[in-house]
């Protein structure tokens, strides 16, 4: 508004001296109120602005984590001047992103006055100039004491937003408290993909039963989405003072604080000899010039899942550790295949017995999105060589979306340690060499994680087997791409191929398709798995595809809105069904009339592109109704809640 009024102010003047050639006095008019626009206008424009601003971080001071300070961080504006290069990469990654104050160069939700509907309450969104806001039931209600609070709904309340995490698949938002700068969730996420709004519960793998959690960023995303991160709570009322050394993923959680090395580094010609002499600055820490293992441990600090042993002394001063440092001698990995080495977990085990189940396969495996440090460790190349993270990603050197390094997209990544592999890929592999059958990774560290409605890469490198299948349940990669095939035809090949002991099956385990198996009657977990790559290009070309409608069609009706919303999307790709009519949080009445025309329409197309008892299928290509609803009974309806 500053800036319209003062452009109508110049414009007027400009007009009065231009006009100026019908009469001197006009002009010399127009020029005076010209400068009086230009000068006062301007001096007003710039009190507005400043009065803005100021506000702004008046605001952020009062309601948001400060930030800056602890320990001697002093945010990554710092490294800018003289590292402009691994700074632009840094800038550039999702790592920056995952916690952002609200402004709206970040905010990509539509807060154009939608109102979103919940279960039970209603929630009106609104921009107001450079803020957005929020009507909501008032989420400080659950601190308040019970006593003398009305009963039923607490009343909606406008919050500003202050901050959001997340800038790759979704964005999820915070709104101050009363209560120090308490950050409480709003209770809808934003959805890139889809550009909608959905109920933040609808977007995890979470039991529908179970009750809707109310997440405050001080306690759960201040681990993982910020660096440095103290709670702060006061130790009589529990309000939180909360502060970080920058919000996000900053330069110096992997390089540790840097208010030494700034200090050490305003002497210009410090930093020449230095950059002369190739090494590094003791006053830093450079991960690339760290043992392979410490190295790892700097990433492991947020892509791990960590035991706390003095809840007390992080809620003051967050984690001890700093890059550099031994990682289990402050906030130890959590590594169920090491339960005997790891006897503190006992008691916290017993306490909540449902932490294992929520986090790994039973044989302790990482089975959760964003602990890849987890997977790492428990591999035989880590245990056993210097496979580092690094060995494969790179912050500076690489795309946002993985973050690989250069060369590392394929199988260069393995065959910088297997070089005898080189030449005889396809003998290895029993594959053609330029087919998705011969990448490493498919094989050694399939799609075995899940998180952000998809599944991900598990990172302990392993190889396929039907054993650890039977046993975990965890999908091995020969049947993750071989969809149409069982447990039974994978165990022929290994034998084959590589001499694998088998193992005994049921009949179904050797007869029918154990991507089938796992859609059927597989586990909340693993029925998502299913639907993920029933959608993966790689798994229909070695697979076909038009078989797969009645079992995606089926997963639009479960009861997890995880499942249904992978396999809406999955589904959707295929042939023909592009414009498939389906919201996977519509009524369940609608859910079973999507599930329904998705089945006839697959009928009308005559055929299935695969045939046989594997896939249920008759001679014709008929569905074998049956068998098919047989092992849908048997379906894994244990409650799960999968902690991303």
């Amino acid at each position: 508004m500053a800036y319209l009024i003062l452009a109508i102010g110049v414009s007027y003047s400009l007009a009065l001296v231009w006009r100026g050639g019908r009469g001197p006095g006009q002009a010399r008019r127009g020029l005076a109120l010209l400068v009086l626009a230009v000068g006062g206008g301007g001096t007003w424009v710039w009190h507005t602005s400043n009065a803005q601003d100021r506000r702004e971080a008046r605001y952020q001071q009062a309601a948001l984590p400060r930030q800056g300070g602890p320990f001697g961080y002093v945010s990554s504006a710092q490294c800018a001047a003289c590292h402009p290069d691994e700074y632009y990469s840094w800038h550039r990654s999702f790592h920056r992103t995952m916690t952002q104050p609200a402004r709206p160069d970040t905010v990509r939700g539509d807060f154009h006055s939608p109102t979103l509907t919940g279960e039970g309450f209603t929630c009106r969104l609104a921009r107001r100039g450079e803020e957005f806001w929020i009507a909501l039931p008032d989420p400080d209600a659950a601190f308040l004491p019970t006593t003398g609070r009305p009963a039923g709904a607490p009343e909606a309340v406008w919050r500003r937003v202050g901050m959001l995490t997340g800038s790759h698949q979704m964005q999820v938002y915070w709104v101050a408290s009363q209560f120090g700068n308490l950050e409480t969730v709003v209770p809808f996420a934003y959805l890139f993909r889809d550009q909608r709004w959905v109920p933040l519960k609808d977007t995890f793998l979470r039991d529908p039963r179970l009750p809707q959690n109310l997440n405050v960023w001080n306690e759960d995303c201040i681990k993982c989405h910020s660096t440095a991160g103290q709670p702060r709570p006061d130790p009589l009322t529990h309000i939180p003072a909360t502060r970080v050394g920058e919000l996000g993923i900053a330069c110096e959680a992997c390089h540790g604080p840097a208010a030494a090395h700034v200090a050490a580094n305003a002497n210009p010609v410090r930093r020449y000899l230095l950059h002369g002499r190739g090494r590094g600055d003791p006053t830093i820490v450079n991960p690339a010039r760290l043992p392979s293992k410490l190295a790892s441990e700097v990433c492991g600090q947020c892509h791990g899942i960590k035991w706390i042993p003095t809840a007390e002394h992080f809620a003051q001063n967050g984690f001890s550790y700093r890059p550099g440092q031994e990682l289990n001698q402050s906030t130890p990995i959590i590594q169920p295949t090491r339960l005997s080495a790891q006897p503190w977990l006992a008691e916290g085990l017993r306490r909540h017995p449902e932490f294992l189940p929520e986090h790994y396969w039973s044989d302790g495996t990482v089975r959760v999105s964003g602990r890849d440090y987890n997977g790492l460790i428990d591999s035989p190349c880590y245990q056993r060589g210097e496979l580092s993270c690094l060995s494969c990603h790179s912050m500076h050197r690489s795309d946002p979306v993985n973050q690989l390094g250069p060369g590392m997209a394929g199988n260069g990544a393995c065959l910088q340690c297997h070089k005898e592999l080189t030449a005889k890929v396809a003998a290895h592999t029993h594959h053609p060499v330029d087919s998705s059958g011969s990448l490493c990774y498919n094989c050694h560290m399939p799609y075995t994680t899940y998180g952000l409605l998809r599944a991900i890469r598990g990172h302990r490198i392993e190889s396929p087997s039907v054993a650890v299948s039977v046993q975990t349940g965890r999908p091995n990669g020969c049947n993750l791409c071989h969809l149409d095939r069982s447990l039974g035809w994978t165990e022929r090949y290994l034998t084959r191929w590589y001499g694998v002991k088998p193992t005994p099956l049921s009949p179904e385990q050797a007869q029918v398709s154990a991507a089938v198996l796992w859609a059927l009657r597989g586990d909340a977990g693993q029925r998502a798995l299913i639907a993920w790559h029933m959608g993966w290009t790689p798994a229909r070309e070695a697979s076909g595809q038009q078989w797969l409608a009645p079992y995606l069609a089926q997963l639009l009706t479960d009861p997890y809105a995880a499942v249904r919303y992978i396999a809406g999307h999955s589904l959707q790709t295929l042939p023909g069904f592009g414009h498939l009519a389906y919201d996977y949080l519509g009524t369940p009445e609608e859910q079973v009339q999507a599930r329904d025309g998705a089945r006839a329409q697959w009928a009308k197309t005559g055929a299935a592109d695969r045939h046989g008892e594997a896939l249920l299928l008759d001679a014709q290509g008929g569905l074998e109704a049956e068998r098919f609803a047989r092992l849908l009974r048997q379906r894994d309806d244990r409650s799960m809640d999968l902690q991303e």
